[in-house]
């Protein structure tokens, strides 16, 4: 028997769908309306296991502990900020000095990429523990999401 626990995070943030390999037009044309700059509220539910099994205190994880390191690692970094992708051209005219929360990353925006990443930046947190991540479920939007699973 395997025992979990799943906690659920949200978060405000926007970003646009944008491959810096293609032109403007190829991009809107895959991308669609998603190719302007945009936000969601996203929800993640991160589920973890405990190796061997042996509750020690008669937790998998504390629920409090969990809510630190994803806050942590995630929520707190991507609440109310932008992520754009590397060699997206918004980026030559953003103002530095703004101090805007703005997230550049390697890889195109979308929910699948992000999911990874985020899988990532968790999965390191627990090194070294019986902790294992299980799964992460990333809503972008009420009716679209991905799923990660170990």
């Amino acid at each position: 028997m395997k025992r979990t626990i799943t906690k659920e995070f949200s978060w405000d943030c926007a970003h646009r769908l944008y491959n810096p390999e293609l032109d403007d037009d190829k991009n809107k044309e895959i991308f669609g309306n998603c190719f302007s700059v945009h936000g969601h509220l996203y929800r993640m539910f991160v589920t973890v296991s405990q190796k061997d099994n042996n509750l020690e205190n008669g937790m998998i994880v504390n629920f409090k502990d969990l809510k630190k390191i994803v806050k942590e690692v995630i929520v707190d970094i991507m609440d109310h900020s932008l992520t754009l992708t590397d060699g997206d051209p918004l980026l030559v005219g953003l103002d530095k000095d703004m101090k805007m929360n703005l997230n550049i990353v390697s890889y195109i925006t979308t929910c699948e990429h992000q999911i990874a990443d985020f899988w990532n930046k968790i999965k390191v947190r627990f090194h070294g523990t019986d902790i294992q991540l299980e799964e992460i479920k990333l809503y972008e939007t009420p009716t679209s999401f991905a799923t990660l699973s170990r």
